[in-house]
């Protein structure tokens, strides 16, 4: 068998912007098992990044776009290879920038981009023992791999997702501008994600609800396992007690507000529940078409932009978090919040697995305003409640770190690696 350019067996691991692969790649490489992790770029401090990173005028872009792209430690040099470089500069370019051409090219760079990480990691795939690789750049790695193939999907079954936006279109037809649109992905793309997910060995989900989702499109379910992601448990925590006594109830919401995340019916929930001394934040990028938001603009804050440091403290200064997802993976969001300490109200597509019902916050059905309405009037008016449920959820959270998702997934590989 020929030498991978690398010169090294092992897991490779192809990823696109998965941050659960960031961490697991580090892992693999503390442990010396990573052959190589193949992903867009990424700021290893190298001499050229830090001349950028002081440059007048330039550097504070660079910083506040692709200097945040930072791994996890535990890579040596070499360890990464950076592939579609130029088209990942020109893309983020047209994002910040902005326009309708821009964001045309910015849609065109998008699939290029996963395009040429696929083919780039064809070229290293010889002698992994195992590939580990995220959907949509996994395809030509697995296609050519004679070790073990996991797929990483942290979302449910792209057919499942369809069927249920179809659903979703003909319940809430003025927020259909907001659901995903597969009429404008590329031909090929289907294709290549059928042909990940038949190839692998193993296919890695963050919930109940995704692997759900897989086993109802008629995979096994000893293919499909489940295994949390993390959080960042310093980063996130709670504010001191008593620190801070607020008169206002605030309700949070973080996250791109698409009807993915089921924000139509946290709208027409809040819409009912509000009063004096509440409010409700929304904190995150609106779609390209927000005219269905306009009916309810006046009703909560809209906040587009979080640098991520000021992220802990908006957590903070909530009363509770209330995430009504539709079609999750799993909603680091949710855990993010949990470990700041806050009551959750959510549902069972993705974040169920997280939430305790009535110990941490509460899980209600999908697309039940009614129910959202009932739980936040309960811990409006159940402080103590509030406050213990928030407890809780810190608790709760402290059990899901990156860390022991790190563990788990290598324990997996070496399980596969040596079947």
């Amino acid at each position: 068998m020929s030498m991978s350019p690398s010169g090294k067996s092992g897991v490779l691991v192809v990823n696109y912007t998965a941050p659960e692969l960031n961490h697991l790649a580090a892992a693999l490489a503390q442990q010396g098992l990573l052959q190589q992790y193949i992903r867009p770029y990424v700021n290893q401090y190298r001499t050229w990044e830090r001349a950028v990173a002081h440059l007048p005028g330039f550097g504070r872009l660079y910083t506040k776009t692709f200097g945040r792209r930072i791994m996890p430690p535990g890579f040596a040099d070499g360890d990464i290879r950076e592939g579609a470089v130029w088209q990942d500069i020109v893309r983020a370019s047209a994002l910040h920038f902005g326009g309708v051409r821009a964001k045309a090219l910015a849609e065109h760079l998008h699939w290029s981009i996963q395009q040429r990480i696929a083919e780039v990691a064809s070229r290293y795939v010889q002698t992994a023992q195992v590939v580990v690789g995220s959907y949509q750049v996994s395809h030509k790695a697995f296609a050519r791999a004679s070790g073990v193939k996991v797929l990483n999907y942290p979302i449910a079954h792209h057919r499942y997702i369809q069927r249920f936006v179809a659903e979703e279109r003909e319940l809430e037809p003025s927020f259909a501008a907001t659901l995903p649109d597969w009429s404008q992905a590329p031909a090929w793309q289907e294709p290549e994600l059928d042909a990940e997910c038949e190839l692998a060995d193993r296919i890695l989900v963050g919930s109940t609800f995704a692997r759900n989702a897989f086993i109802e499109e008629g995979f096994p379910a000893e293919k499909v396992i489940v295994i949390p992601y993390g959080a960042d448990l310093e980063r996130f925590s709670p504010g001191q007690p008593g620190a801070e006594q607020r008169k206002t109830f605030n309700a949070l919401f973080v996250g791109s507000i698409v009807q993915r995340k089921g924000v139509s019916y946290l709208l027409r929930a809040y819409q009912r529940f509000k009063g004096p001394n509440t409010e409700l934040v929304l904190v995150g990028k609106y779609p390209d078409d927000s005219s269905p938001f306009a009916p309810f603009r006046d009703g909560f804050k809209h906040i587009p932009h979080v640098p991520q440091t000021d992220l802990p403290q908006i957590y903070r200064s909530a009363d509770v978090f209330v995430f009504p997802a539709l079609l999750e993976g799993m909603g680091l969001v949710v855990l993010e919040a949990m470990a700041s300490g806050l009551p959750v109200i959510t549902t069972p597509n993705g974040p169920g697995d997280l939430v305790r019902d009535g110990v941490d916050g509460f899980v209600v059905p999908i697309r039940d305003v009614d129910a959202i309405v009932e739980k936040l009037e309960y811990l409006r008016t159940h402080p103590e409640e509030r406050l213990r449920m928030g407890q809780n959820a810190r608790e709760r959270a402290e059990m899901f770190t990156w860390e022991r998702y790190r563990a788990k997934v290598v324990s997996v590989i070496s399980g596969l690696s040596t079947n």
